[in-house]
């Protein structure tokens, strides 16, 4: 699937237009994938990248466009039972467009990043500041569901309780390593910004999205270590009530 937007009046919306300054690639068919790759110059290695869960974030500069696969959280379902997921993202940006390339159908332009933007390199940044914000929102809730299951654990005979919370541990090292991922790709962005076209101002914020994935990291440490040193205590008081 292949969504266009213009910025009409500062704001972004949906349009037909052959020539947009916002393509938006999601999960496309074979028959697209190679028009888009012959019409834009792509590296087909790096646009299946976008697709693929299991990619690393990178930034590569390619001749007329830069390249930029971005890791953020997959949106969750009760079907994933408390598994958080990370999917792949990928950003290809040029003098006068952006690509957007993603597996899931999501609305990336909502929220109050998108109610004012000039131009494709500030949605560019937007579009990262915005997964390190889901990473931070994603956090909160696996603490929250953290929580509500040590209490069922203190109170119950059933091992399943501690099953999802290894889950939980489990997807906090996922996390852990694509926050980190995405540290590397900030810091190479943040030393050719100027190279790349970003104007000062720009260079500001990529300065606050590295604080943000910092402290993000950070958090999602503090996290996994505090599961780590308490799952075996966990595991006791389970013992204790059987």
């Amino acid at each position: 699937m292949i969504k266009r937007y213009k910025i009409d009046n500062f704001q972004l919306k949906q349009v037909e237009a052959e020539t947009p300054d916002v393509w938006v690639v999601v999960s496309p068919t074979d028959d697209e994938k190679k028009w888009l790759v012959e019409n834009f110059n792509l590296d087909e290695h790096n646009f299946g990248s976008a697709f693929d869960a299991e990619e690393p974030a990178r930034m590569e500069s390619d001749a007329d466009h830069l390249a930029l696969i971005f890791k953020r959280p997959k949106n969750y379902s009760s079907k994933d039972h408390f598994m958080f997921k990370v999917s792949s993202m990928g950003l290809f940006l040029y003098k006068d467009k952006l690509i957007v390339a993603l597996s899931e159908d999501i609305n990336l332009f909502s929220g109050k990043y998108f109610k004012h933007v000039t131009g494709i390199r500030e949605i560019f940044l937007k579009l990262i500041y915005n997964s390190i914000f889901h990473f931070m929102e994603h956090l909160k809730v696996i603490n929250m569901i953290a929580e509500e299951i040590e209490t069922k654990i203190t109170h119950s005979m059933e091992n399943r309780y501690l099953i999802n919370m290894f889950t939980l541990e489990k997807s906090l090292v996922y996390y852990l390593n694509a926050i980190n991922g995405n540290s590397g790709v900030i810091e190479r962005l943040k030393h050719g910004a100027e190279k790349l076209g970003f104007t000062p101002r720009s260079v500001e914020f990529i300065d606050d999205i590295q604080i943000e994935n910092q402290q993000c990291y950070k958090q999602a440490a503090i996290y996994s270590n505090i599961f780590a040193s308490l799952v075996g205590a966990r595991a006791s008081i389970v013992s204790n009530n059987l």
